[in-house]
């Protein structure tokens, strides 16, 4: 996580004035969601990770094309009138417009941009191991599998380099013991949530021979598997772990090499960096990432950073990275650019010039995103309703940079945290809600969409499998906003709405189309609205909402 150390800068440069999303003319308080444009078919689907739709979401049979040589399926007689051309005027009142191109992907992409399960991808709390171990809760299981996980990172944080292995032998340190029946019951909960683990390697205090035995008990004794593993954990933070990026890219290089020679098969995610401004050396900070890719690029298979735009423990009441509601939206930050919502479109263009040249094989990984890693653990922010909408925001921002994982920092932990998306006794919070929203209903190709008012409502845009176009609009307001869509690229017949909403942008109450989100309610699927065809690109927000429209042609 992010040390505070990192939030002090004498570097006056200002953040960028413009942002590449910002491309619409504003419209005063207008909101318009654009659909505009003829009826085109996509090529190239890609299935999603479920063949079935989204819990409580009826099936939808996708067209059959018919041989090549035929062209495109014709429409039956029956079929319901699909709006390909939605009138260009926005209804009266309206507030923001906001448009959706299906045929082009976000920020220049000629196509679509595809993410998985990865993008949903959790830490979990070693520390609290009753939540998995002996027994796995039942209902902690039940709302992790609803959010479809693809990855789970344990141990996480600095934890993972705290351990000593106990069967590693002499030279580590560590303030706790990992013992094989803690690394059984984590698998368990990997088992049993369907999904593949991110296993932490501790560098700081261990040993390439300790790491070494670890590989060897997992994937040649217990035929686990195990895929990906982490070397070390912010080597950059500020308190002695790793004197400079050179000796770390060195120590990364040992321990992948140790680790390989039992198991060649796995992919290392490294360097693990504490905030995006170590990238390129931003405002007077030291560049980390490009030394260490210089030297160790070719070991690495996911170049990893963590996103925390906050810091609670942050001393200047002025600084633009103070624990507030306005900064969690604020769109940049002059003292600290990382601070701000726009910084996506700032560090995944900057890391993905440096895997181009030093590790072209590498996926970009995202392994902690969350509000405030300071000393106050984001109590007071990361359990309000902003923090869900400031995930429904920045969650689609960097997915639409197609991250190959992006990791919640953390999907529970104990009563002392603010960030878990569970509280202690496994209620959902408002930013498990705005997961939740994405993981079950929303698409898996990301498409181009622009917001006329972008630090009112935020847009996000993707295709689903069967044939669904997904939009998800995020009214940061404390008022509520009229929206119009125009949607480029596809026919649509019918469409409906979940929103997630409360009584108070600080408060920590919600609920999704009225009904509380439980461990059964996640589970099951919570019916969605459906939209009148005469407003289908027409929709009025609750005040600071976050609604997942879902398009079906």
């Amino acid at each position: 996580m992010m040390s505070s150390a990192a939030l002090d800068s004498d570097d006056p440069s200002p953040a960028p004035s413009s942002h590449p999303r910002l491309r619409v003319a504003r419209l005063g308080a207008v909101v318009v969601l654009a659909l505009a444009g003829g009826c085109s078919s996509s090529s190239g689907e890609v299935a999603s990770p479920s063949a079935s739709p989204p819990p409580g979401e009826p099936s939808v049979e996708p067209t059959d094309p018919g041989p090549s040589t035929q062209g495109p399926a014709r429409a039956q007689e029956n079929d319901p009138p699909k709006n390909c051309a939605p009138a260009s005027n926005p209804a009266d009142g309206t507030d923001v417009t906001v448009t959706v191109r299906t045929n082009v992907g976000p920020h220049g992409a000629s196509a679509p941009v595809s993410t998985d399960r990865r993008l949903y991808g959790m830490n979990i709390a070693d520390w609290v191991p009753e939540d998995y171990s002996p027994n796995i809760g039942p209902a902690y299981l039940a709302l992790l599998r609803a959010l479809n996980p693809g990855v789970l990172r344990w141990p996480a944080g600095h934890r993972s380099q705290e351990y000593r292995w106990s069967r590693g032998g002499d030279g580590q340190r560590g303030n706790w013991t990992l013992y094989p029946a803690d690394v059984d019951a984590f698998m368990g909960l990997v088992h049993a949530a369907g999904t593949e683990p991110l296993i932490g390697i501790n560098v700081k205090t261990g040993t390439p021979a300790a790491a070494q035995d670890l590989v060897r008990y997992l994937n040649i004794e217990k035929g686990y598997g195990v895929r990906y593993f982490q070397i070390g954990n912010e080597p950059d933070l500020v308190d002695g772990i790793t004197p400079s990026p050179e000796v770390y890219a060195d120590e990364l290089i040992a321990f992948t090499d140790a680790m390989r020679a039992v198991d060649p098969s796995i992919r290392v995610i490294g360097p693990e960096l504490l905030t995006g401004a170590h990238v390129g050396g931003m405002q007077g900070t030291r560049d980390w990432m490009t030394p260490i890719l210089g030297r160790a690029g070719d070991r690495i298979d996911g170049i990893s950073w963590h996103y925390y735009p906050l810091d609670s423990g942050q001393p200047s009441p002025t600084s633009g990275a103070t624990l507030t509601e306005a900064h969690l939206f604020q769109e940049s930050a002059d003292d600290w650019r990382p601070a701000g919502l726009a910084f996506a479109d700032e560090v995944m263009p900057a890391l993905a010039s440096l895997r181009n040249k030093y590790a072209p094989h590498a996926e970009i990984w995202i392994t902690e995103l969350g509000e405030d890693p300071g000393p106050a653990a984001g109590l007071g922010l990361s359990d309000t309703l902003a923090a869900g909408l400031w995930v429904g925001d920045v969650l689609g921002r960097y997915a639409e940079y197609g991250p190959g994982a992006v990791f919640r920092w953390i999907f529970k932990s104990g009563p002392e945290h603010g960030y878990s998306l569970l509280d202690p006794n496994d209620r959902p919070k408002a930013a498990y809600g705005a997961y939740w929203l994405y993981a079950a209903h929303f698409g898996d190709r990301f498409v181009d969409s622009e917001s006329s008012a972008l630090t009112q409502v935020a847009v996000h845009a993707a295709l689903r499998s069967d044939g669904a176009v997904t939009v998800a609009l995020v009214n940061k307001s404390i008022e509520s906003r009229k929206v119009h869509l125009a949607l480029d690229g596809a026919c649509v017949s019918s469409a409906s709405q979940l929103t997630l909403s409360g009584p108070s942008l600080s408060g920590g109450s919600f609920d999704v189309n009225g009904r509380s989100l439980t461990a059964d309610t996640a589970s099951a699927g919570i019916e969605p609205a459906s939209v009148s065809s005469d407003v289908l690109f027409d929709t009025e927000l609750p005040p600071s909402s976050m609604r997942v429209l879902v398009y079906r042609p």
